[in-house]
């Protein structure tokens, strides 16, 4: 990790205020400083901020790469401070109900008014407008609204939430990538010089990742269902496009599925059975898990390790299906340095994942863990705002930072 450059030193950095919180909003501005912005993470000086803070295991990832700072922006002596560094920056990220910050006179309309170029970003459950606007918005919200639920688990099972919360995730990947393309729009060569107000719901960037979806309803009144990972009853499930879970002999899993016509005659030099007639590529075509039972059977005759070996050797597109300790142990992950360490708020060295993408000439780093409550008041107030100690004293006697 490298030492954390002084602030304004390195004038080519964004400038990122975050004032979100679990999760979506946060990560845009993560990912924003992982790639090297001075990102300040704005949290309220009683510790009720960012809730992710409150959780060890979170905050040292999700808090990475950027300077804390306390304010309370509902009192106006922190509406002024903030006013004051949105003069400064280039992008503000927030995430409360919408109309919160309009509420508090730092809508989008007036903090433009200070900073013609700022680019304000606002992740909210349902986005600023429509209906559902108001309504408060979480991960399994955004999961159930954009469909992520229907499709996910077994058809004879109640639907499933993923495993990680990929909602907050996605959503805060399509948060970075509309307030950098604002910025591009802002300072290339013709480009307008202005800002602009990002805002986006949490269930639309489930529905932005639908596939076909919406294309096969329109045109048939298809409705995708769930299908799970595997046949049911020796029934090739419909409408399973990609892998299947397999187990071994010794009880891993693995995933493995040929696409193209060429890689079933790959399978076939493994798994010899798959040559026979009922299995043709044009059988296949119609019913692409035909030979399903002839795998499983296969596979499940057979300990992980050959089999994998037989796959990779064969060509064939597969891979383990991996917990996060069989992630940390392998090497392929190792070599790419997918994982890294940092330290925590404990003095602790903890794993997190790394930064991707990589930008191979100059990549992204992790320069720090998440920092403690407060951290960089002193950088901020005193070095970048230029207040003064009886200011400062003030300012801590009203409880505004």
């Amino acid at each position: 990790m490298s030492e954390k450059p002084k602030l304004g030193q390195e004038p080519a950095r964004l400038k990122v205020i975050d004032l979100g919180t679990m999760v979506a909003g946060p990560f845009a501005a993560t990912l924003m400083g992982d790639f090297g912005a001075d990102v300040l993470k704005i949290e309220r000086p009683d510790g009720k901020g960012d809730r992710m803070r409150m959780n060890s295991d979170y905050w040292p990832v999700e808090g990475r790469n950027k300077r804390s700072i306390t304010l309370d922006l509902r009192i106006e002596e922190g509406k002024a401070i903030l006013r004051k560094l949105v003069a400064w920056a280039d992008v503000l990220v927030e995430n409360f109900k919408p109309g919160t910050m309009a509420k508090w006179g730092l809508g989008y309309e007036q903090l433009s008014a200070i900073n013609p170029r700022l680019v304000m970003v606002s992740v909210s459950g349902f986005g600023q407008t429509g209906p559902n606007s108001p309504r408060p918005g979480y991960d399994h919200v955004g999961a159930a609204m954009g469909g992520m639920w229907y499709v996910t688990g077994y058809p004879d099972r109640p639907p499933v939430l993923p495993g990680l919360p990929i909602v907050d995730y996605f959503t805060g990947t399509f948060a970075a990538l509309g307030a950098l393309e604002a910025i591009r729009r802002r300072d290339a060569p013709g480009g307008t010089g202005k800002g602009e107000w990002v805002e986006l719901g949490l269930y639309e960037s489930m529905i932005r990742i639908a596939g076909s979806n919406f294309i096969r309803n329109s045109r048939d009144g298809h409705v995708s269902q769930r299908v799970g990972s595997m046949p049911l009853d020796d029934q090739p499930p419909k409408g399973l496009q990609h892998g299947l879970a397999y187990e071994t002999r010794d009880g891993r899993w693995l995933s493995m599925f040929p696409v193209t016509d060429q890689q079933w005659g790959l399978l076939g030099s493994v798994i010899p059975e798959v040559c026979a007639p009922k299995y043709s590529i044009e059988v296949i075509h119609k019913n692409p898990h035909a030979a399903d039972s002839v795998v499983r059977k296969w596979v499940k005759e057979r300990d992980y390790d050959e089999v994998m070996d037989a796959f990779i050797k064969g060509g064939l597109p597969a891979a383990p299906i991996y917990s996060t300790a069989d992630i940390v142990a392998d090497p392929h992950v190792n070599a790419r340095g997918n994982l890294v360490e940092a330290t925590d708020l404990d003095g602790n060295r903890v794993r997190m994942q790394g930064v991707i993408p990589r930008l191979v000439s100059n990549p992204g780093e992790v320069r720090w863990a998440g920092e403690k409550l407060g951290g960089s008041n002193q950088a901020v107030y005193e070095e970048l705002l230029g207040l003064s100690k009886e200011e400062l004293d003030q300012l801590r006697e009203l409880n505004a930072i």
